[in-house]
Formats: C-alpha cells, structure tokens, sequence
C-alpha cells in the first residue's frame, strides 16, 4: 500500500511558509558556522597575543603607591628600550612626589600605574601598547601612551618597515591628521602648529600601530598643543599596501644583471647636519642607493637626519663610534666603539649595521675578531676621492674618474659641503658611461653570485 505524503495535502501559502522556514534554519545554521568560525580565529589570534607574559610589580609607601605590568621579553633591546621608557616614567612621578611631599600623606597619596594592551597589527606584526596613568596633588591625571610594534622574533620596527611609504603618502597621513585635530573640541583652540608640523615629521618617532586599512596614532597633547596633558588617538584609513618585512625588502632590491656596469657610493663621518640632507636629495635626483658609514657619535647628535637615511632606502654601516684608529687601542675598547656605535644607529635608524668601516682602514686581527663576534663584515674601499684632502669638487670629479672600474666601492664624506657640490657632476657622468649604483651589500652579493671579485676587506 502507498501511503499519499502528508505534504500533498499542503496548499499552496502552506508551500511558501516552509521554504521560507527552510531558508531561515539554512541561514541561521550558515550564521551559527560562521560565528563559530570567527570565534575560532579570534580564541587562536587571543591565544597567540597572550603568549607574552606580563610581570607585575607594586609598591606602596605613606605617600604613594605604583603598579606597574611589564611584558616578559628576551629580546635584549626591546627589552632595554621598554625599561627606559618606564624607568623614565617612574623617575618623572617620583621628582613630582618628591616636590609635593608636604601635602601628600596617607590621606592624600600620589599614584603611578602603567598598563600594557597587546594586539595584533598588520601581517605577523604585534603592538606593545603602555597606557601610564599618573596623579599627583591633583583633580585629573595625566595619562601618556607609548607603543612598541613588534615582528614575530620580538625585533622592534619602524613604521617605514612595513608601511610601503613615500613622501606623497606621508603628507596625505599628516593632512589627515591636522584634518582631525582642528575639528576636535578638545584641543582645536590650543593647537600649535609649528608644535603639530615638528611632532608629525618623523614618522620614525610617532607612536603607533597599523592593522591592513588604518593607521593609529597617539599623540601626547603637550607635543601639539600650549599647556595640555595626555594623549590623544587618531585613526587614520589607509590606502597604501602594508608589506610584511621581507616583502618590503624583496620590493625595495633591484634587478640585478650580470654584465652591467655597478658600483657602490658610499659617504663616511655623517650624518651632517649641512651637507647629509643635500646628499640625500641628489641621490634621490638620480634614483641612486648608496651606503653612509655613519659615527655613533654623530648620530648620538642628529639622530632625525639618520632616521632620514634609512626612511629614504640607504644602507647604514658602522663607523665607529669616536672615529678612533681600532688598531692603537686595546680590544675591549674597540668593543666598545663598534658596540656604542651600533645601539646609536638602531636606536636612531632601526637599522643593525651588519658592515663595519674601521676609521682610516686600519685593520689588524684583533680588529677582524672584534668584526667576527659582532656579526660584521669588514668593508674598505677601492676608490678613494680624496673629498677631504682636496676640497675641490673638479680635483673630486678627476681623480674618480681616473680610478673607476666596475665593482668600485668609492670613499666620500658627506661632511664636506665640497662633496656635496661634486655630487651632481659625478653621478652624471658615471650614469653616463653606464654605471648603475648599488649599495655596498648589493654589490658584494652581486660579486659573490656572478664573479670571483675582490670583497674590499670581508671577514
């Protein structure tokens, strides 16, 4: 016996309620999935952040009290740079305390706390985010914020490391920026703009953290404004391609080809305050890389103008922290002229030198020991322009072009406003008989992979 299905006996409104029915339980099982699905990754994206450790610390005294949370690293220079940025925090509440001591008492304590957030960003990059709330004698606190972006070994980066940048880019962020602040209520009337323009100059020094559409930015309102405290956050869209680290390298590196005509300019004693910024823009006039060995020392001095060798692709080498001759001094000062030196750069650039220019090319086998351990080759030079002897920019010109070959590292000083002036005339005319310009680890890996060549004083 057939039995007749239920359903025949459905008219046809009843029809339209269950496929509707069916659709709704389709889509509700379809959301439930999804849900799940996006709960997952955010329970593993959780999980990943969470995987550094914060350590607590707390001290309560009659006048006041501190808690401080510190995220556990071993990276040794993160960790060093997040341990002056709070020591500088303590030490700033401590002297506010110190000075109010009369009215602070039981009754009345001073208060210190520093929070740190952690999330994600863009790619395999991670933010450090230290909120610092501190109130002394006083209705309202001040709050302060400081970031450290961070790659998945824990090596501090710079916003240029993952942000595909150029100037064009930067001036729309700044626009954008100013845009937001002279429509807040807050600050718009106590803005100052030579404040604003000298806080948003160096991308380098803002802090920050960029997922894959936007940009944030806190700003401590007393770089910006006349008499505020605390912080602001701006958000900014952005429409530029965020690169992982290795992407933005392998972006940035030429095509090299066998057979061409290469040589590598390279600038020693800088950075200068007069002549490094000229140098920088005729390289840039001929789309030329080149490679400064800079001076701890120098850099200790003009540390945004080294920011700006870096932002603009140069490679930065290690000249010695004093300009000291390495092979009249015992080992472990020459340790620690090549290790002064080379904090100064990273700090000032986020670049670790990984090429060493001992001062008036003095080498022995102590100074290539010392290069071995610190993980750096030894680079001399083949063509020396003698910029700072001559001081003339045709005797410059002349004897460069008398020596120049293919593969020459060429030695200038970009201390010497002289250099600066040959400058132009010489990359015409090396442009002109064909020259294209690397810079000196370009050159040596161009060398290694289709010559026998000569490496310039490679360890």
């Amino acid at each position: 016996m057939i039995r007749r299905l239920p359903f025949k006996r459905i008219k046809w409104p009843g029809w339209v309620v269950l496929i509707l029915l069916g659709v709704f339980i389709i889509i509700g099982i379809g959301k439930w999935t999804g849900d799940s699905s996006e709960e997952v990754v955010k329970q593993k994206d959780e999980k990943e952040v969470s995987s550094i450790e914060v350590e607590q610390d707390t001290e309560n005294t009659d006048r006041y009290t501190m808690l401080i949370n510190t995220p556990v690293i071993e990276n040794s220079l993160l960790k060093k740079s997040i341990h002056e940025w709070i020591t500088k925090q303590k030490e700033s509440f401590l002297s506010e305390v110190k000075s109010q001591k009369d009215v602070l008492g039981a009754s009345n304590r001073a208060h210190l706390s520093i929070q740190v957030n952690v999330k994600k960003g863009a790619k395999d990059t991670t933010s450090l985010i230290f909120n610092s709330y501190k109130l002394v004698d006083s209705i309202y606190g001040e709050n302060h914020v400081k970031t450290f972006t961070i790659d998945s070994s824990h090596n501090i980066l710079q916003l240029t490391d993952i942000l595909t940048t150029s100037e064009k880019t930067l001036d729309e962020v700044r626009s954008n920026i100013k845009r937001q602040l002279k429509k807040d209520d807050m600050v718009k009337n106590n803005l100052i703009d030579k404040k604003v323009n000298e806080a948003l100059k160096d991308p380098n020094s803002w802090n920050w953290l960029v997922n894959q559409s936007a940009l944030t930015l806190y700003l401590e309102k007393s770089n910006i404004t006349e008499g505020e405290t605390g912080t602001l956050e701006v958000e900014v869209p952005l429409k530029e391609k965020i690169s992982t680290v290795q992407e933005k390298k392998d972006n940035d590196e030429k095509v090299l080809k066998p057979g061409e005509k290469y040589v590598a300019i390279t600038f020693d004693d800088g950075p200068s305050v007069q002549v490094t910024p000229r140098v920088l823009k005729i390289l840039k006039q001929h789309d030329a890389k080149a490679t400064f060995f800079m001076l701890g020392s120098q850099v200790e001095k003009y540390p945004s103008i080294a920011a700006r060798v870096a932002n603009s692709g140069h490679e930065i080498g290690n000249h010695t922290d004093h300009h000291m001759d390495l092979t009249k001094i015992g080992e472990s000062r020459m340790v620690q002229e090549v290790q002064k030196s080379n904090q100064k750069i990273l700090e000032a650039t986020g670049q670790s030198p990984t090429l060493i220019r001992p001062p008036y090319g003095a080498i022995n086998p102590n100074v290539e020991k010392v290069a071995r351990n610190n993980g750096s080759s030894l680079i001399l030079w083949s063509v020396d322009s003698q910029d700072w002897k001559s001081k003339n920019t045709e005797a410059i010109n002349q004897l460069v072009q008398k020596e120049v070959v293919s593969g020459s590292i060429i030695l200038l000083h970009d201390v010497h406003p002289t250099t600066a002036d040959a400058l132009p005339k010489l990359l015409t005319t090396l442009e002109e008989e064909g020259y294209h310009f690397l810079t000196v680890s370009q050159l040596l890996s161009m060398q290694e992979k289709y010559t026998a060549g000569t490496y310039y004083g490679k360890t």
